[in-house]
């Protein structure tokens, strides 16, 4: 079995069969002697030699790793609310009274789709 490392991505894959890889997209066997004990996120690249990333652009890289995983929450939080069936119907009830208050001040009530909505930017704003 031998080592192989995608060409974009950089992600090895150890105890390949080199035959199921396409030279073009991958690096077979390559010298990862440099890299032997870094975390392949740390990984740089420059016509088959591979070296370790600076620490500034260690920080960068785990800056946007960090900025993707919030990103992946906000959005699996939003489906939440589609698919929370009690989370809903709370939502639903608090909407309910809100809309008789707004209506004994001659308010126009609030939509569901409206609620969702602004839940939706209060995720998206949290901090």
């Amino acid at each position: 079995m031998t080592t192989v490392v995608h060409k974009e991505s950089l992600t090895p894959i150890y105890d390949a069969r080199p035959n199921k890889y396409d030279p073009a997209n991958w690096f077979i066997d390559p010298d990862l002697s440099a890299v032997v004990d870094v975390p392949y996120e740390y990984w740089l690249e420059s016509g088959g030699v591979f070296s370790e990333m600076t620490q500034p652009e260690k920080d960068a890289v785990d800056v946007a790793i960090a900025q993707r995983i919030e990103d992946k929450e906000k959005k699996q939080a939003k489906l939440e609310i589609d698919d929370e069936r009690v989370l809903r119907a709370f939502a639903e009830v608090v909407m309910d009274e809100i809309n008789i208050l707004r209506g004994q001040h001659g308010l126009a009530a609030r939509t569901l789709s409206q609620l969702v909505t602004a839940i939706k930017g209060k995720i998206d704003a949290a901090q």
